[in-house]
Order: C-alpha cells, then structure tokens, then sequence
C-alpha cells in the first residue's frame, strides 16, 4: 500500500506522536487490533493467518521433512528451521515483478538469525533430533498478501501460531545393520483387524511460549513507536527488526529485563542511531512482547479447533 502525505501532514502526524498521540487514537506503545486463525491450509502441516488492523495480511504454512545430515560434519546439532518470505505482487505495486525479493530475502535472514537458538529457547524442540544423522526439518513459508505495515510483526506472530499448529510424528529408532538406524512412525497398538495404517499415527507439539519475536520499532521525531500505520512510515528516521525471546529462567518477579532476550538487532533502512536510542528502542520492544505473549497465549488457549479440511481459500 503507497501513501503520499503533505508535508504539513507529517508534521502533524510527528508533533502528535511526540505527545504519545497517533492519529488512530493509539498510544506509541499500542498495536492494532489483531486477527490469528490456525488451521487455514489443509495441505500442511502447520499453518497460520495474521491480520493486522484489517489490512496487513500474511499467511505462514509449515511443512516437515525427515532429514538426513552427516553427524561426523555437524558436532553440535543445527536449529532444524528454515525460513522463506514471500511478497505476493498483489500486496503492494513495489513488489511487482521481483520487487520483493530483496526485502523477502532479508527478513527470511532476520528470522534465520533471530530462531538461531532456538534449541535452547524452545523447550522441546531438541525432540526433532531423531537419531545421531536424522532430524525433522521445518520448513516454514510465508507469504505477504497485504502490506498495511508492520510485516516482520504480523510475520513474527504467524510462525508462533503456525509453530503451535503444527503437529509432529512420533517415531521408534531401531539399529538396523550396518551401523544404520530404522525410522517407523509409531501408532498406537489398538488390537483386533485393524491394519497399521488405518491406525492415526501419535502426534507430539512444541512448547511455544518463548518462541521469538520480531519487533519493528520506528522513531519518529524523537518518539519511539511499535506498528506503524503506512502514514506513519511515510516519516520515519529510523527503524530497528528487534529479536525478543522470553527468558526460560526468569520468574514471575523479573523485570523486563531479565525475564526476555534479545536474539538480534537490525536496522532497516536509513538514519543514524545513538546507543541511547538503541537502548531506549530495544526495551520498548521488550514491553511491547510481554504484552504480546500474553495477548497470543490468550488466543491460542481459547481458539476453537477448525474442522480437518477447512481453508480461508475455498
């Protein structure tokens, strides 16, 4: 979505959200109101819709491969997630053509970068490693249908709910010869003339909670402000893609400092920063994602179950 505003326009809009005033009625520490729906495409494994005030729109599948990889190359087992962003040319005209695929590449590498520990964040996602050369890999797609601003955000929440969708193969490991290992999707044992495969194979889940975020704060003037609106964006001097990560150690009387993580800090775009504004940035992420955390465990606590099947595209 292209906004051309007046300059009068931005100084309003700049002299506003220096009083902690934006033009929708937020406060600079405020999001949009959010839409998450999981369970939207049928032919993954894990999948997740995110709008944001209605019209940022991004879609996250997830799709799981047995991997093999050389044990004796790779000493200390990798992160098993890749990452891809996708522009639809429909979400805005700059991305006609291959317009997006600059800007896709970078957030897939900021995303990359920010799930880079996630096998100690994530409390069982060490279960994905099989065997000493095996390993589930999640693959995770999103695409961009609508851009309203605020993408990696609505990107960021749309892994968490694809992530808390997905549901992963249980599996026996048996010697097999030659030093080699078998893999067999376990069923449980039912008895009778049932046949093995018509017995649902056991599924296991990760453990979401502390799932990274991806945070865009902007300064605008001299204000700090999360999930810019595209008039917003229009005057921003400088913009930070903040990593934030719940702190698995922390108790219910850490301050917001010990109880989240920063995973990664990256600029967009133009401007210059002073490490004053880079502190005063990254701890409004941090209180933005304690509010967030809570905000989608709320949600995915008490969203209904959608019917196998079912997708927002029929």
């Amino acid at each position: 979505m292209e906004v051309h505003i007046s300059d009068d326009e931005k100084l309003f809009l700049i002299h506003g959200v220096e009083q902690d005033i934006r033009n929708d009625g937020r406060a600079c520490a405020d999001f949009r109101p959010m839409i998450l729906e999981r369970g939207v495409l049928s032919g993954t494994n894990g999948s997740c819709r995110v709008q944001l005030g209605q019209t940022t729109d991004v879609l996250a599948g997830i799709k799981l491969e047995l991997e093999a990889y050389d044990p004796i190359a790779e000493k200390q087992p990798k992160q098993p997630m890749s990452f891809h962003v996708d522009f639809s040319a429909n979400a805005s005209s700059q991305f006609a053509g291959k317009g997006g695929d600059q800007y896709g590449e970078e957030l897939s590498a900021a995303f990359q970068v920010a799930y880079s520990r996630s096998l100690d964040i994530i409390p069982n996602l060490s279960k994905t490693q099989l065997a000493a050369g095996y390993r589930w890999k999640i693959h995770v797609d999103i695409s961009v249908l609508q851009w309203a601003g605020s993408v990696p955000d609505a990107c960021s929440l749309a892994i968490i709910g694809a992530l808390s969708d997905l549901e992963i193969p249980e599996v026996d490991v048996t010697p097999d010869d030659g030093g080699k290992v078998s893999i067999v999707l376990k069923r449980p044992r039912i008895g009778g003339d049932v046949r093995d495969e018509e017995v649902p194979v056991a599924m296991w889940k990760l453990i979401v909670t502390s799932c990274p975020m991806l945070l865009t704060v902007s300064k605008i003037g001299t204000a700090n402000l999360v999930d810019c609106s595209p008039e917003e964006e229009c005057c921003i001097r400088s913009q930070l893609l903040i990593g934030v990560a719940k702190n698995l150690e922390s108790t219910p009387e850490s301050d917001d400092a010990n109880e989240y993580d920063i995973t990664c800090v990256k600029q967009h775009g133009g401007g210059l920063l002073e490490m004053e504004s880079i502190d005063d940035m990254t701890k409004l992420a941090t209180r933005t994602a304690k509010g967030l955390y809570e905000a989608i465990g709320n949600r995915l606590n008490t969203e209904e179950k959608r019917k196998p099947g079912h997708s927002f595209l029929l």
